[in-house]
């Protein structure tokens, strides 16, 4: 009888954030450009980098837009010809964060690209923005996602481990200061 060693123990290791940027292509419905003005329009791309900052953490602990971990949720096509391409000039940290993002919830970077802007127009980061970024990080320390694979159990599970596990030590002014 022999043994058979396998060695899985691989990885790829890259910089987070570069020097340089990358130019990568977003897809975004007409009707969705139709809302903003050409001079808004043309600055979609600039606000990504805000809007990580803004919904980051809230994207980590809400429930996962896709309801399924075997598959890549994309957004509903209206048709060819209504979808529009749009280049990014954008940093590797942001493009790496706003991907591992869409993957931990299941769905495209366009996907959630739109979903981070609708959040945006209906006003939910001026609800959550003091209670979950003031007086913290605006970001954890660390990110694990996690594509678990049990095949004995039959079952694919996404997860997101973060550092710290949810729990922040914040700052509270009014603590200091008369409101």
């Amino acid at each position: 009888m022999g043994i058979l060693l396998l060695n899985s123990d691989h990885e790829i290791r890259s910089t987070l954030q570069e020097r340089n940027t990358d130019v990568v292509t977003l897809l975004i419905p007409e009707s969705t450009l139709f809302r903003y003005d050409q001079k808004e329009h043309r600055n979609l791309p600039k606000r990504i980098p805000i809007l990580l900052k803004k919904y980051g953490k809230y994207l980590t602990s809400v429930k996962r837009l896709s309801k399924n971990a075997r598959k890549t949720l994309y957004q509903p096509s209206p048709g060819l010809k209504k979808m529009r391409r749009i280049n990014v000039r954008l940093s590797t940290g942001s493009w790496a964060f706003l991907g591992m993002l869409a993957q931990v919830h299941g769905v495209s970077r366009c996907y959630l690209f739109n979903y981070l802007l609708w959040l945006d127009e209906v006003g939910v980061g001026d609800s959550i923005v003091r209670t979950v970024n003031e007086g913290g990080p605006t970001f954890h320390q660390d990110y694990k996602y996690i594509l678990h694979f049990d095949l004995l159990n039959n079952s694919v599970i996404r997860r997101l481990e973060c550092e710290p596990n949810g729990i922040f030590y914040v700052l509270d002014f009014r603590d200091w200061f008369d409101s």
